[in-house]
């Protein structure tokens, strides 16, 4: 009997402990935007909308948030912000104003949703399309600063 109710007890502890104990995202060795997995990171994090005059995008950073609390942070947040706008903006999206929040959800309620009064956010970045994703190179922000090549910069 004790035996079954050890069982009965690891079975139901296990995927509850499973749920609550996420598995940290390692912090990148080396920072090389071109090389980081985004698609990987902005999948099941981030929301994408067109609001006709924009294009709203909102992602949820906490997952990495460990790579983004560094010394260049701003470099690796507008770049974040690019990839986000190169990699999820569909091309029957026709609005030349891109706004991104990059956020940390730090609370879900009990069906996992965010909790939007714990939200902390990290940056607000505003920019057109045509002149930051013009061409097939990316603005280099460790040579030139976010403020110089986005319209709107306002970190948290």
């Amino acid at each position: 009997m004790k035996k079954w109710l050890t069982l009965l007890l690891f079975l139901v502890a296990m995927p509850v402990m499973a749920q609550s104990t996420p598995t940290p995202t390692p912090l990148l060795a080396k920072w090389v935007a071109a090389k980081v997995p985004w698609d990987l990171w902005f999948k099941n994090n981030a929301l994408f909308s067109d609001k006709g005059d924009y294009v709203h995008i909102f992602w949820n950073a906490n997952d990495f948030k460990a790579n983004f609390e560094v010394k260049d942070k701003e470099t690796r947040l507008a770049e974040a912000a690019v990839y986000l706008a190169k990699n999820l903006l569909p091309t029957t999206s026709k609005s030349d104003l891109i706004k991104v929040d990059i956020v940390y959800v730090l609370e879900r309620d009990s069906y996992g949703l965010p909790k939007w009064d714990s939200l902390q956010q990290v940056v607000h970045i505003e920019f057109s399309r045509a002149k930051v994703l013009k061409g097939k190179k990316l603005p280099d922000f460790t040579t030139t600063a976010p403020a110089k090549v986005f319209d709107k910069f306002q970190l948290f």
